[in-house]
């Protein structure tokens, strides 16, 4: 589209206009940042079944592909029949992602609620009791403390009263949670269904969606949002699959070393240490927490062997187990790995604990690329190292390790042995 005739001055304004619009919109983002926080949950949930669609696609599609390869090669061999395999491709992903869902969900609940009478029973049998006892002792020792503790006991009491008189107006709340799960699980199934079409129509929406970007932009620019998408793409799947092979295996060894040792509720436990470890760096503590509080529930005097045993699991993990599943490491510092995962998560909760990772490591190695392009034109080193020398060398020392005088004088005709006409 042309503003102006000129072609100079319209993209001149084009950009004028682009930069006008970013500006507007971090000004707005900074100081109004609840509206548009509000704003986007509300496209969220309008889009809610279409991004559950995208993602659960996203799980299967590699199953798929594996099953297309796999009747290609052994039962399709002489002819092709592609809407056959796709069909089939669909059918079994569909098959495998809902088995894996329901043997998590059938693993976990029974467990749960075999746990919770263990539970209740360890908190009023023996957990408060023992309180009870602990801080009987210490008050009988100190009558000033007791007093003081007997007037907070009783301003407590008023304060539960209060509480329980404000607890029926919550209900309401209770129930509005409920419709909002269920409102949930039904974008879920819709989810499933949407995958199924996205599936089967994978290569169609692929050739829309690079119709459109070919249409609007340089040849130079689409052809680097192919690349990055495809580094995206690649990143995700690797990370991803890499994580939950490795998250399953310390599943496995958590639940084996906690029957071995002996401790309570080995099967609930295993498969919280197991999915929780797909978070980086922080899935083992937020998995550990509250199997620690079961544990001291249950057997108080174990809960220091677990988290010893939690500690040699995850090293474990993170020196042996992790590097060979996921390969090479994913490029980042753990400074970068810490800033990703709070942002990411800040922003999209544990689902952005979880591709933050790969995400921010796709965008830094493409900011970096960007870098060392500028730094090559400009005949400077791209290695770090070169740039922790102090800031005022910089620049004098450039590629070869010559200074800057030396390089130059190398280029006069004296210095290259060359007679001046």
């Amino acid at each position: 589209m042309k503003i102006l005739s000129n072609k100079k001055y319209n993209v001149i304004l084009k950009y004028v206009i682009l930069a006008m619009l970013v500006a507007i919109f971090l000004v707005v983002a900074f100081f109004r940042w609840d509206t548009v926080k509000n704003i986007c949950s509300f496209i969220v949930r309008i889009f809610e079944p279409i991004i559950w669609g995208a993602v659960i696609a996203f799980i299967m599609n590699p199953i798929m592909m594996s099953t297309e390869k796999f009747l290609n090669r052994f039962i399709f061999r002489k002819k092709k029949h592609p809407k056959i395999t796709r069909a089939i491709g669909v059918v079994f992903a569909t098959f495998v992602f809902i088995a894996v869902l329901l043997a998590i969900i059938l693993s976990v609940i029974p467990e749960i609620i075999s746990s919770v009478p263990g539970i209740y029973s360890g908190i009023v049998n023996e957990l408060l009791p023992g309180l009870e006892t602990w801080a009987n002792k210490i008050l009988d020792d100190n009558p000033s403390v007791q007093q003081v503790v007997l007037n907070e006991l009783s301003d407590l009491n008023l304060s539960l009263q209060r509480i329980f008189q404000a607890v029926v107006p919550q209900l309401t709340n209770l129930l509005y949670s409920l419709l909002n799960f269920a409102n949930s699980f039904k974008n879920f199934i819709f989810g499933v269904i949407v995958a199924i079409y996205f599936l089967f129509s994978k290569e169609t929406l692929q050739a829309q969606a690079k119709k459109a970007i070919v249409a609007n932009f340089r040849e130079e620019t689409y052809v680097k949002i192919f690349s990055i998408t495809s580094s995206t793409n690649n990143a995700l799947l690797n990370f991803i699959y890499g994580k939950v092979i490795d998250s399953v295996i310390i599943g496995v060894l958590c639940g084996i070393g906690m029957l071995i040792f002996n401790m309570p509720y080995a099967m609930m436990i295993s498969i919280i240490i197991g999915i929780t470890n797909i978070i980086p760096i922080f899935g083992p503590f937020i998995g550990a927490i509250p199997s620690a509080f079961l544990i001291l529930i249950a057997e108080p005097k174990k809960v220091i062997w677990f988290l010893l045993f939690i500690v040699v699991l995850q090293q474990l993990d993170g020196n042996v187990i992790g590097p060979r599943i996921l390969g090479s490491k994913v490029g980042l510092s753990p400074f970068w790995m810490l800033f990703a995962i709070l942002v990411f998560g800040s922003m999209f909760g544990i689902a952005g604990m979880i591709v933050g990772v790969p995400l921010f490591a796709v965008a830094y190695d493409t900011v970096g690329k960007i870098i060392d392009s500028k730094l090559s034109a400009k005949r400077m080193p791209t290695d770090n190292e070169y740039y922790k020398m102090q800031g005022t060398d910089i620049g004098k020392v450039r590629d070869g390790d010559l200074p800057l005088e030396l390089e130059s004088a190398e280029e006069t005709p004296e210095n290259s042995g060359e007679s001046q006409p």
